[in-house]
Order: C-alpha cells, then sequence, then structure tokens
C-alpha cells in the first residue's frame, strides 16, 4: 500500500479601478450700474432793444433827465422780469456686467484587489486486492472531493505459486 498525496494551490487576483470624475460649474454673474447726472442751468437775461425816438418838441432838461431816469428804472425791472432759466439734465447710465465661471473637476479613483486562493488536495492511495473509496478533505475555507481510489494488481501465473506483479 502507498500513499501519493497531490496539492495544488491556484492563485487568482482580479483588479478593478473605477473612476468617477464629477464636474461641478459655478456661475456668478455681477451686475453694477452706475447712474450719473449732470445738471446744468444757465440763466439769461433777455435784453430789450428801445428805438429811441426823437421828439422835435422841446422840453426843459429836468423833464428829460426825470424821464432818462424813469426808463433805467424801468428797463432794468424789465430785465429782472425777463430772466430765464434752462435747466439741462443729462443722465448717464453705465452697467458693468462681469462672468466668474469656476470649475471644480473631482476624480475618484478607487482599486479593488481582490485574490482568490484555491487549493486542491488529491490523496491517491493504492491499496492491493482493494475498492474505491470517496472521502472530503478540508483546505481552509474551501472543500474539495479527494477521491481515493484503488486499482486492482494484474497476477501473472506462475507453476506451484501466483506471485503478484511489481
Amino acid at each position: 500500500t502507498y500513499v501519493r498525496t497531490y496539492v495544488r494551490t491556484y492563485v487568482r487576483t482580479y483588479v478593478r479601478t473605477y473612476v468617477r470624475t464629477y464636474v461641478r460649474t459655478y456661475v456668478r454673474t455681477y451686475v453694477r450700474t452706475y447712474v450719473r447726472t449732470y445738471v446744468r442751468t444757465y440763466v439769461r437775461r433777455r435784453r430789450r432793444t428801445y428805438v429811441r425816438r426823437r421828439r422835435r418838441r422841446r422840453r426843459r432838461r429836468r423833464r428829460r433827465r426825470r424821464r432818462r431816469r424813469r426808463r433805467r428804472r424801468r428797463r432794468r425791472r424789465r430785465r429782472r422780469r425777463r430772466t430765464y432759466v434752462r435747466t439741462y439734465v443729462r443722465t448717464y447710465v453705465r452697467t458693468y456686467v462681469r462672468t466668474y465661471v469656476r470649475t471644480y473637476v473631482r476624480t475618484y479613483v478607487r482599486t479593488y484587489v481582490r485574490t482568490y486562493v484555491r487549493t486542491y488536495g488529491t490523496v491517491r492511495s493504492t491499496v492491493r486486492y482493494g475498492t474505491v473509496r470517496y472521502g472530503t478533505v478540508r483546505y481552509g475555507t474551501y472543500v474539495r472531493t479527494v477521491r481515493t481510489y484503488v486499482r486492482t494488481v494484474p497476477y501473472r501465473t506462475v507453476p506451484y505459486r501466483t506471485v503478484p506483479v511489481p
């Protein structure tokens, strides 16, 4: 009877890599408006042109002086009354638009490494004049059915005795 044991170990390694990329974009817009108003006021006085009429009548100097004074006063009053005010209003509106774009890119890399170790054990035992047997042997976490098989040995007939063939 002899026993032979065969142990085979298979190692498999699986490497999986997952790459995920997230892209986020933020857009911000700033709007600024500047309003400027210019006000200009112009004051204008209109002068009246008087047509001087010469009167041929002779008057006294005093009367002339008085009249001249009155006229001057009237002119001054009229000038004051006839004052024109013009107002110009100009409004400038400027709008500035600024847009900021920010992009964030995030990449996640995940690597999974899985290693499978399988061990197969075979026990062969040869027993003369035996039968075939089956058994179960455990190696670690794996169960492998091990065949224990027996072969019958052929014989040669010799006169006066029977000798098994080696």
